[in-house]
């Protein structure tokens, strides 16, 4: 059974403008984020997040600083009044809203989000299935049938704590390592299974799983079949080539004595 792996690629980008002026920005998991704020600012320019008791960045007229890793800003940018904050690397700690002042007056406010981690694998009957959890705390996986024959979004277990509950259901079928797995999977199991953080109300990850039998192999008398047929067209390479290469010799020359003959 392969180990589930998930690669990403960047894509950045501002998804949404509330009323009050606040940006919503979705960035993949462990990708580097962007939060954009063009502002002119001639003094101190901090951004922070909650409720401005974390500083992550400063920048002023002379120099830019980083107040905590995996945040930085530019002083080239800064002086063309873009004061755009760069975050390394975006994981579930760096979710949520933050605050650019200049000169402690708020400029922009800016909310980052995770995009739903989204992937598809397919098992054999019998193999287990393994949900991929970006996050291992505060997180409900629940399960919908690629039939319509079971529920829709059936819940399967949730996990807080470090502490998995499952669906009676399930019970005996499930563990957690990292990931939650289903063992002994069978085609019924073929669907999606979501990942929902329970405690912000997000759905995180996707995992689209196909069940499927194995394709039969050759019966007893397919393969003898099969060898007949490949004995009869090695014979008839064997007879056919030879006697096709002398009829062409023999073609030839007859062509040449006929010149011969008219010259």
């Amino acid at each position: 059974m392969e180990r589930y792996t998930v690669l990403f690629v960047l894509q950045i980008g501002i998804i949404a403008v509330t009323g009050s002026g606040e940006h919503f920005v979705s960035a993949k998991l462990y990708q580097p984020a962007t939060l954009r704020c063009d502002y002119t600012c001639h003094g101190l320019v901090k951004w922070s997040r909650f409720h401005k008791t974390q500083v992550l960045a400063l920048c002023d007229e002379t120099s830019c600083s980083s107040q905590q890793t995996g945040y930085e800003m530019s002083h080239d940018q800064y002086v063309q009044g873009d004061l755009t904050l760069s975050i390394t690397a975006a994981d579930y700690s760096t979710r949520g809203l933050y605050t650019c002042q200049c000169d402690d007056r708020d400029v922009c406010d800016v909310r980052l989000l995770i995009e739903t981690v989204e992937t598809k694998h397919v098992v054999s009957p019998g193999e287990p299935i393994d949900v991929f959890l970006p996050l291992t705390d505060q997180v409900e996986v629940s399960f919908t049938a690629t039939d319509s024959v079971q529920p829709s979004k059936l819940k399967i277990c949730t996990v807080a704590n470090e502490k998995i509950q499952s669906n009676p259901e399930y019970e005996d079928r499930v563990s957690r390592i990292n990931i939650v797995q289903i063992k002994d999977g069978n085609v019924s199991d073929s669907g999606n299974y979501t990942v929902q953080d329970t405690l912000n109300d997000e759905t995180i990850a996707i995992i689209n799983v196909q069940v499927r039998e194995k394709e039969p192999g050759l019966d007893r008398d397919q393969e003898c079949g099969l060898a007949v047929w490949v004995l009869v067209l090695v014979l008839v390479l064997v007879l056919v080539l030879p006697v096709t290469g002398f009829l062409f010799v023999m073609n030839m020359r007859l062509k040449k004595r006929l010149e011969q003959n008219r010259i």
